[in-house]
């Protein structure tokens, strides 16, 4: 029997958590009055040591009221009259601030909490804020100053050499001439950590699935690789884009068929299978990967030709020698098929050290958007889809680059208030999620 035991608790964790918080409130516990000198002889007592312990207290929504009082002046001799020069407000006409703005979106984009959800949280603290005006802010906010960071980001974006592309589905009930079940298309856009370009996320909303979409959004400008899953609709770019594939796909495919087996096979007989050796032998191909994932972009390509070129040759040669005899309409038949197909673009990876060995960063990037819809269901509006597509593409930019993202919604929404409607691509570009420029303390401490 092995003795139990119990686990050492790690010193300093309790102060480590509680480092990047102001202390607001101290108690203290003194001795008073007579209670300060010794019973036994009459000495006061003297301080030998204090005894510290730091709670954490959370304090709930809480709302308060700007008020801005302008003095209006005149000339007692001739009339003349003046007043001061006033802050443009964010919305005209509304209580609306960076603050509340900020903080709605970033219930909704960052922690997937719909608009009516936080309507009747709102309600629970007496404040009446409808579903309609949130969304009429968030769309007029998105129109007049983040669309103003996205169109600098996307212009950077352009300028990258290797890109990831994807695409996933969402509902817009006022498309015009469309069915109430008909889905639409959210499509997303960004480069990673081998870029050698700002890391970002570029959500772009479109009525379709159509191929012409990415063909438009990357216009001429946009010359090196792309990497993504099998859709056709990418392999009709320009010349002057490099598609590369997805090893993760082709996996889930042979994943699919080892599964369907397990429930009629022992674990020793589903190791004899097509689908298990495929599994392992393009597992050998993601450790290398693991391995060589913090070396140089040389260091990358060369363990490449290595470790990782000689299996993806054996492997394609072993898939093409069951080619002709695999029963097309089962699942394996599926994997072998799909996998050779994209053969030339699965390839591709090996053949620089940018690339990746598969899409995994376009589908992390959609988790947020995937988690959001999944509570809010649809989007009302056009220009509703459109202000969302912006909002995601600065708040997971941000969480890209080790921001806290109400923090920073926050702040340019106001700094791009105070510019007026048309800032200098300068001050625009100090404002952008990968600035030098943004304050101390905006990076979160955690790890991304």
């Amino acid at each position: 029997m092995i003795p139990s035991h119990k686990r050492k608790k790690r010193t300093g964790k309790k102060e480590e958590d509680l480092s990047n918080f102001e202390v607001t409130e101290t108690i203290e516990y003194k001795l008073t009055g007579e209670d300060r000198y010794c019973p036994d002889c009459g000495t006061k007592y003297k301080v030998v040591t204090k005894e510290v312990v730091k709670r954490l207290k959370f304090i709930p929504s809480t709302f308060e009221v700007v008020e801005e009082v302008t003095y209006v002046y005149s000339c007692p001799k001739c009339g003349a009259m003046i007043r001061p020069e006033k802050e443009f407000p964010l919305i005209k006409g509304s209580i609306a601030t960076p603050s509340l703005v900020a903080g709605i979106m970033n219930a909704k984009y960052v922690n997937g909490m719909p608009l009516a959800r936080q309507e009747r949280e709102f309600a629970r603290y007496d404040l009446n804020l409808s579903t309609k005006t949130m969304a009429n802010w968030i769309i007029s906010c998105a129109d007049r100053y983040l669309g103003l960071l996205y169109g600098q980001m996307k212009e950077e974006f352009l300028k990258s050499r290797y890109i990831h592309c994807d695409e996933t589905r969402i509902q817009v009930i006022d498309e015009p001439d469309q069915k109430g079940s008909s889905q639409n298309w959210m499509w997303v856009y960004l480069t990673d950590h081998y870029s050698e370009s700002p890391q970002m996320v570029l959500f772009d909303y479109e009525r379709t699935r159509a191929g012409y979409h990415p063909v438009n959004f990357l216009g001429d400008t946009f010359h090196g690789y792309l990497t993504c899953d099998g859709y056709q609709a990418y392999h009709g770019l320009n010349d002057s884009i490099t598609v590369t594939g997805c090893f993760t796909h082709a996996r889930r495919r042979f994943d699919a068929a080892l599964t369907a087996l397990k429930k009629d096979f022992t674990k020793e007989q589903l190791k004899e299978t097509v689908a298990y050796q495929a599994m392992t032998r393009i597992g050998i191909l993601y450790k290398v990967e693991e391995l060589i994932k913090d070396k140089t972009l040389e260091e990358r390509y060369q363990e490449r030709q290595k470790q990782s070129r000689p299996v993806v040759e054996a492997l394609f040669e072993w898939l093409h020698s069951m080619e002709d005899s695999v029963d097309r309409s089962s699942l394996i038949g599926d994997a072998i098929l799909y996998t050779l197909n994209q053969e030339n673009y699965l390839r591709r990876y090996l053949d620089d050290g940018h690339l990746s060995i598969d899409n995994n960063s376009a589908e992390r990037a959609i988790k947020n958007f995937a988690v959001g819809r999944r509570n809010w269901l649809f989007a009302k509006s056009i220009r509703g889809a459109d202000a969302s597509a912006v909002v995601y593409s600065i708040a997971e930019t941000a969480l890209l680059n080790g921001l806290k993202p109400y923090v920073y919604l926050s702040y340019v929404l106001d700094e791009l208030r105070k510019m007026g409607p048309f800032p200098k691509p300068d001050d625009l570009n100090r404002l952008l999620p990968w600035s030098n420029e943004l304050p101390e303390g905006f990076r979160t401490k955690k790890k991304k």
